[in-house]
């Protein structure tokens, strides 16, 4: 029995007419496998953007997979037993489904939401390793990791072919890691380093988009910039240039994907002054300009 057949079998809806709500278009677009690549890596079932209306109720029977929602407009809720948790604007809703029934309903006029059904063994596997009950709920930031993979994992195409399920599976693990690593709060260990690296570090992940220059730290810590680079590139494994133009272009691709800015104003909004010292750095990372990127990945 193929996924479709699987998951029309475990939904019953009970929608308010007119109109009628497709029952199978909850679950996204559902994917052509690859049958080589089932249980080898994370592989997607279905996914896409869906608009539930008003006035809908979706009963779901356990299903052997994970799901990922997120919601980004309108509200929906989760009910399980008695217990309703709400999925709003901004939430990811990340839940084993094979352990409950549980009923999914838009409580607002309409609820716009990104979901993937994911084949289930890997994140069995890998929530086994933290405090994962069966579900988690957790706020996403618009520059967070995980959002940026659910973006991409959006633009990537569903056809069965080897290259898409690569794609998808190498997005999933890195989604899944940033996940349990924000929602449980886990830490690197401690670098044995100087607390100077630390807060220069912290400082470059918080404000990637402000000016930033080497004399300045040479200034402040007394310490002359060369020395300094080699110390951070010694703990860190990378140059303190190097690792703030990885945080600004990791937040440029969050933007191409995310909005319709011009690509000068991704530039200042990163903290490049200079567009075409920023299109420069972008094609050398990433191997085409940011307006490429933008037109062959955003869907």
């Amino acid at each position: 029995m193929t996924f479709k057949e699987q998951y029309l079998q475990s939904l019953s809806v009970k929608p308010t007419p007119p109109p009628a709500f497709p029952v199978h278009s909850f679950a996204g677009t559902f994917y052509e496998l690859l049958p080589d690549t089932i249980g080898l890596f994370p592989t997607v079932l279905s996914g896409g953007t869906v608009e539930l209306p008003s006035e809908h109720s979706l009963s779901l029977n356990p299903l052997d997979c994970y799901m990922l929602l997120y919601t980004r407009s309108g509200r929906g809720t989760l009910r399980i037993h008695s217990k309703a948790y709400p999925l709003e604007p901004g939430k990811l809703l990340c839940m084993d489904c094979n352990v409950f029934p549980h009923i999914m309903e838009a409580a607002d006029l309409s609820w716009r939401f990104s979901i993937f059904m994911i084949q289930g063994n890997f994140f069995s596997q890998l929530f086994s390793l933290v405090p994962f009950d069966y579900l988690l709920l957790q706020s996403l930031s618009d520059y967070s990791p995980v959002l940026s993979g659910l973006e991409q994992l959006l633009c990537n195409d569903s056809g069965a072919n080897l290259y898409n399920k690569l794609i998808d599976a190498s997005l999933l693990w890195n989604i899944a890691a940033a996940l349990m690593i924000d929602s449980y709060h886990l830490e690197p260990p401690a670098p044995k380093c100087a607390p100077y690296l630390l807060e220069i570090k912290q400082y470059l992940d918080m404000y990637f988009d402000k000016p930033f220059r080497l004399d300045d730290l040479e200034e402040r810590y007394h310490i002359s910039k060369y020395r300094i680079c080699h110390e951070f590139s010694k703990t860190f494994h990378t140059p303190p240039l190097k690792y703030l133009n990885t945080r600004r272009l990791e937040a440029a691709v969050h933007l191409l994907l995310t909005t319709d800015k011009h690509i000068h104003e991704i530039a200042m909004d990163v903290g490049y002054d200079n567009t075409n010292h920023f299109i420069n750095l972008f094609k050398r990372e990433k191997g085409v300009t940011p307006q490429v990127f933008r037109d062959t990945n955003k869907g």
